[in-house]
């Protein structure tokens, strides 16, 4: 997840005027990551990590930038070797605090590489370093790490009592990022062991923590999952509330990745209501942008999801033989949204498939159609 904010740095402010490249190059990290742009990102940082004109400091702090962009890319690889190189020159300055940090952030990278026992082996190391120098922010950190690969090794009950710990230190330090990080972490955890009560729980607070730090980013990652977890226990219309707010964060922070995703996942939420073209449309904008990002396995799967589309159908779901009927019923579209606790927005995007299905063209028409065919228990249209 992001850690700043595209715009921290000001062409306006003076004293940037004073920053090295090197020291813009990993400024702009949070710019490159949210918006997909790592190619340009990490040449950039190379290009100024190859003229070694800054001192070690600054040179520690390129590297595990660089190793950020690689390890969402998904180059796992070339962050470890970042990460390293991080971690030999924090320690060649005596920096130990940075070394116990940069551990850890390797041990996540070992764990995602699937080495677990070097990925425990970091945390550890990390841990223990942190807890000499009586870093509660390091041991916080390393804790979460160690969670994480507890969780992986299928050891729930390790997990959260790591996770949890470093969570209660986290929020003592008043550090809300990180405690929200780790409590989507939580919630996956949660999710995952089949405790999809718990896992909203966790989630929920996760996403109060994002909103009230303004991190629109980690506040979409967790309206994501609650959409996930809703579609999961069938409550479609939540599921595409939720997923739609999601989106429009993501498209504030002009997260391309992220909105990718969240069509993708829309698309498969109209799906499961039977609104075969609304989801066409939708998995086609995430092939779009999956293009634009270069994303090829982003692009198979959503390409994929589309061919695998079911033909257009005349048959109304459950919930627009619902909307129809309260139409029919002369309510309006607001009182229709409070009767089914969706907004409005859904409510037309549920008239629009009616219509679209029906071959009507008006609320009029949907009236005479549910006197003559709906309410007989007709949910197609007649010859």
């Amino acid at each position: 997840m992001d850690r700043g904010h595209p715009d921290e740095t000001k062409s306006g402010d003076p004293s940037d005027q004073e920053l090295s490249p090197l020291v813009l190059a990993t400024r702009l990290t949070p710019h490159w990551e949210s918006h997909g742009q790592f190619v340009a990102g990490r040449d950039t940082l190379e290009s100024a990590l190859a003229a070694q004109d800054g001192p070690p400091a600054e040179q520690a702090e390129a590297y595990g930038a660089l190793a950020t962009l690689a390890t969402v890319q998904g180059d796992l690889a070339a962050a470890r070797r970042a990460h390293q190189e991080a971690i030999s020159l924090h320690a060649a300055i005596g920096n130990e605090g940075a070394v116990a940090s940069a551990t850890s952030a390797l041990a996540v990278v070992l764990l995602r590489s699937g080495d677990h026992e070097a990925a425990e082996d970091a945390g550890l190391l990390a841990l223990a370093a942190s807890e000499q120098l009586e870093d509660d922010r390091g041991r916080a950190f390393a804790l979460s790490c160690l969670g994480l690969i507890a969780a992986a090794r299928h050891s729930p009950d390790e997990a959260f009592e790591h996770l949890l710990h470093s969570s209660e230190l986290f929020r003592a330090q008043g550090l809300r990022h990180e405690s929200a990080s780790v409590l989507a972490n939580l919630g996956n955890l949660a999710q995952d062991v089949g405790d999809d009560q718990r896992s909203s729980r966790f989630y929920d607070g996760a996403l109060q923590l994002f909103d009230s730090i303004e991190d629109r980013r980690g506040a979409a990652l967790c309206l994501n999952n609650l959409a996930i977890l809703a579609n999961a226990h069938g409550d479609v219309d939540h599921a595409i509330e939720l997923a739609r707010r999601a989106l429009d964060r993501f498209t504030v922070v002009a997260d391309l990745r992220g909105e990718a995703a969240m069509l993708n996942n829309l698309a498969g939420f109209w799906e499961a209501h039977g609104a075969f073209t609304e989801a066409r449309m939708l998995y086609e904008q995430a092939i779009a942008r999956f293009e634009k990002l270069q994303d090829v396995a982003g692009r198979t799967t959503a390409q994929q999801n589309l061919d695998g589309l079911c033909p257009v159908s005349t048959e109304l779901s459950d919930r627009e033989a619902q909307v129809a009927e309260l139409v029919a019923a002369g309510m309006s579209n607001r009182l229709i949204a409070e009767e089914l606790f969706v907004s409005e927005r859904t409510v037309h995007s549920h008239l629009s498939h009616i219509f679209t299905k029906l071959d009507l063209t008006s609320r009029t028409q949907l009236v005479k159609w549910w006197a003559t065919v709906g309410q007989r228990g007709g949910t197609e249209v007649r010859e």
